[in-house]
């Protein structure tokens, strides 16, 4: 049996400190071996996901934004995107700044030759300059949106967002909600911070078109693959994951997932920091990985 396996990065396939075990690698090297097609399904963008693309074969595909863009993975070419309506950009920006926060337009690079445009005055967040530094990450400033913004934000802009405290984004979050829940999906939660890579009091809001999230778009990768979405198999952990885990005919969530998650997966194997993608892929290619498989810390099923 093959089929596709979608892996989530951060609190899945990578380690506490941000890596790829040598068990993991070794885990999707043997999946690809056998005939699996492996994607990797993040809220990174291909950039920002450099240190972790090599653990999947070149040919591979790479889906990031949450379900926003699809990649070929070795390379970075987009081959698909969900983008935001310009003016809605614009109305989004405007609630963000008004709140007293820098509004963050997430772009495809492809199209603008930067990753991110900064609209705003007010001061980036402690996390933010600490993940530019650490990625090589493209930006552009506005301190006001220039009057032909929405000719250079037309189909190019994939996901809105900000970063903040919990409890001064949460307003902002249910007021989005209110008026906008039918046309978009504004989701937030911890940021990963310098500190934290897991459960920050440092949030992040993220807005995205209605229909994006990873499930849609690993079903995109699965038809451009010519592999049966029944035979997806997906791993993750957070909020971001909730379709992909949802609906995947085999949806695996981490010992270290959010309850949410552990309650609608299929199957259920270690923590992220310890092998738990690896202990699962081994009793996938083993044959024991089905409905109702559990794994502890050492991979017993």
């Amino acid at each position: 049996m093959s089929g596709l396996i979608v892996t989530d990065l951060d609190g899945t396939l990578l380690d506490k400190r941000g890596r790829v075990s040598p068990r993991n690698r070794a885990a999707l090297k043997a999946a690809h071996e056998a005939g699996w097609h492996v994607a990797i399904a993040t809220g990174r963008t291909w950039t920002e996901s450099h240190h972790a693309i090599d653990c999947i074969a070149e040919d591979a595909l790479f889906i990031g934004v949450g379900g926003a863009s699809l990649h070929e993975a070795g390379s970075g070419r987009v081959l698909s995107t969900m983008t935001i309506d310009a003016p809605m950009v614009l109305n989004l920006a405007d609630l963000i700044m008004g709140h007293g926060h820098r509004a963050h337009l997430l772009m495809d690079a492809s199209l603008t030759g930067h990753d991110y445009i900064f609209v705003g005055t007010a001061e980036l967040d402690a996390a933010t300059k600490w993940w530019l530094a650490e990625h090589p990450i493209k930006t552009h400033d506005w301190h006001a949106a220039p009057g032909d913004a929405h000719e250079q934000l037309h189909g190019r802009v994939l996901r809105v967002g900000t970063i903040g405290a919990e409890e001064a984004l949460a307003p902002l979050v249910q007021m989005i909600d209110e008026r906008w829940g039918e046309q978009l999906a504004v989701r937030a939660w911890g940021a990963v911070t310098a500190d934290e890579a897991l459960g920050s009091r440092t949030h992040m809001m993220e807005i995205f078109a209605r229909n994006v999230d990873k499930w849609s778009m690993a079903c995109v990768a699965a038809d451009r693959l010519g592999v049966d979405r029944g035979t997806i198999v997906a791993l993750g952990d957070g909020l971001n994951d909730l379709e992909l885990i949802g609906n995947a005919p085999l949806g695996v969530a981490m010992a270290n997932a959010d309850a949410r998650i552990r309650a609608i997966a299929r199957a259920h194997t270690a923590a992220h920091d310890s092998d738990g993608v690896a202990i699962a892929v081994e009793a996938l290619l083993e044959g024991r990985l089905v409905a109702g498989w559990r794994a502890d810390a050492g991979g017993a099923a």
